[in-house]
């Protein structure tokens, strides 16, 4: 539950920390996942496919090889 003196004991701001990651983190993954999709759709132009299926199977098959790489990885008699 909100005091009464909610607004007069509000703190100034957020932290430093957020500050950094708003202003120096956020923006650069933003760009980059414009870039991304970007290509993704120029690709999808150029092969005549639909963007979100080649996004799919690209991300199917990341999943895949990531994952036979983790369980290869674990084995000990290799």
């Amino acid at each position: 539950m909100v005091s009464v003196g909610y607004l007069i004991d509000n703190p100034g701001g957020p932290s430093a920390f957020m500050t950094f990651v708003n202003q120096r983190v956020i923006p650069p993954a933003v760009d980059g996942a414009g870039a991304v999709e970007s290509a993704v759709y120029e690709l999808g132009e150029r092969v005549r496919a639909r963007p979100a299926s080649s996004l799919l199977t690209a991300g199917a098959l990341g999943l895949v090889f990531g994952a036979a790489i983790f369980s290869l990885s674990r084995r000990k008699d290799y």
